[in-house]
Order: structure tokens, then C-alpha cells, then sequence
């Protein structure tokens, strides 16, 4: 496993760096663009597998959650990663994914809540993940799109015109993801009310009182967008406050359960 995890974090911090020359110097995408980070996804798939594997897959913990999340996002990265709605951001997604592989093998394989069974819960998770991973992907073209209307209202465009991709390609990017993860979020949701014998038990109440806040946030901001044709900085805020909400919501929680608690 350790050999395997060098390999992800090497590949990881490598893909951030070609990644990040790429986007400074303004030039074509090579292949390298390409592979590098996709070789890096199949090794954080393996041990992914290889450290579950090691305890039957009976447990999932803060890290766990976290290096899924970080696979998710990589692999969403690396299907759009097209030069003219460039995320800024991909190299930190990279090191994100780096640093995530690395607290999931240091951690205890046995640690964090048990899993049962049921593959409705499984399926829960594995929703709820997915959404998430896709909502945070979207919360990132928002933060660049903020930025980039910062430059543009500064009149800083000269000095990085090889750096921005076009305003209206990443608020179209960011509004295409936001519905496609309040979609996922909302199916996510409703297998926990089907899957789960109570979503308000204790334990279970503040995560889905948050989650549903959230939804209620990315869709309002949908709906103002969509059939009011909105726009503008309050909605792209708006959505960053349900992301940073809905982290509390799925790690928050774990936070204070497999940490906190466990102290």
C-alpha cells in the first residue's frame, strides 16, 4: 500500500504542476495533460479498494468520505478539462486529491461508523458523495467566477488574459454543474428518507436539517436563474454559503463523531 500510495501522491503533485505550466504559459493541452491524471485516478482507485478491502469494507470514516470526494472531483476535472472553460483551480483539486490519499492510509482502517448491509444505505452514500463532489465542483467555478469579475471590474484582464477563460463560459460551466448536482442532491435526499428507518433519529436530524437547507439554497438560486433570469454576484454567493452548509452537513458531523468523540 505504500508503494501504491508514492505512486498517487507523485502522480497527483505532478498532473498539479503540468497543469499549472500549462495554464500559465497559454499553451494547447498535450497529452500529458491527459494521461498524467488519469493514471493518477486508477492508482487512487486501487488503493481506495485496497484499503477498504483491508477491513471487509465495514467502516467509513472522515477519510474515506474525504479521498472519495477527492477522486469525484479529479475525475469531473479531468472530463472538462477543456482550455476554453478552464477551472484556475484544477491544480489545487490535484493537491487536494494528493493530501487526501495520504490521511486516508495513516488513518485506522477499522475507524469511523460501521457500515450494515443494506445495500439502500450504500446506495445513500454513494449518492450523497457523488452530489457532493459534483456541488463543490460547481462552488469552485463560482469562486472564479467572483475573481474574474473582480479583474474585469478592476480592469486587471491585461496583465492575465492567457489565464481567464471567457466569463460567460464558467458561468454557463457553473450553472450546467449546480443543477446537476442539486439534482443528484435531491435524489440523494429522498434515498435517505426511503433507504434509512428515521433521517431526523438522533444523530441523523442536524445533517438532514442542513442538507435540506442547502437544497432549498441551490434551488432557489436555480429557480431565480432559470425562470426569472437572474444573475449576478448575490446568487453566485448565495450557492458558495449552500456549499460551505452542506460541508457542515456531511462532515461536520463525521468530524465530531470520528474525532471529537473519540478522543
Amino acid at each position: 500500500m505504500t508503494i501504491l500510495l508514492l505512486f498517487s501522491v507523485a502522480l497527483y503533485v505532478l498532473s498539479a504542476i503540468l497543469l499549472w505550466r500549462n495554464l500559465v504559459q497559454a499553451k494547447p493541452a498535450s497529452w500529458l495533460l491527459f494521461v498524467v491524471p488519469l493514471v493518477a485516478i486508477v492508482s487512487h482507485v486501487a488503493l481506495l479498494w485496497e484499503y477498504l478491502e483491508t477491513d471487509h469494507f465495514n467502516h467509513l470514516n472522515i477519510t474515506t468520505s474525504l479521498s472519495t470526494v477527492a477522486l469525484l472531483l479529479v475525475s469531473l476535472t479531468l472530463l472538462r478539462n477543456r482550455r476554453a472553460g478552464g477551472l484556475l483551480l484544477s491544480p489545487i483539486i490535484y493537491i487536494f486529491a494528493a493530501v487526501s490519499v495520504i490521511l486516508m492510509v495513516v488513518s485506522p482502517v477499522n475507524w469511523g461508523a460501521p457500515l450494515s448491509e443494506a445495500h439502500g444505505l450504500v446506495i445513500h452514500i454513494l449518492l450523497s458523495l457523488l452530489a457532493y463532489a459534483v456541488l463543490m465542483l460547481a462552488t469552485l467555478y463560482a469562486v472564479q467566477l467572483l475573481y474574474l469579475n473582480y479583474v474585469l471590474k478592476h480592469h486587471r484582464s491585461q496583465a492575465l488574459t492567457g489565464l481567464l477563460p471567457p466569463l460567460m463560459t464558467v458561468e454557463r460551466y457553473f450553472f450546467r454543474l449546480l443543477s446537476a448536482g442539486t439534482l443528484l442532491l435531491a435524489v440523494a435526499i429522498i434515498s435517505g428518507f426511503i433507504f434509512l428507518n428515521d433521517m431526523f433519529a438522533q444523530g441523523q436530524a442536524h445533517k438532514t436539517v442542513l442538507s435540506l437547507v442547502a437544497f432549498s439554497l441551490y434551488a432557489a438560486v436555480l429557480y431565480l436563474h432559470q425562470v426569472k433570469q437572474a444573475r449576478g454576484r448575490t446568487l453566485v454567493i448565495t450557492s458558495v454559503a449552500a456549499s460551505i452548509i452542506l460541508s457542515l452537513a456531511y462532515f461536520g458531523s463525521r468530524f465530531v463523531k470520528d474525532i471529537i468523540l473519540s478522543l
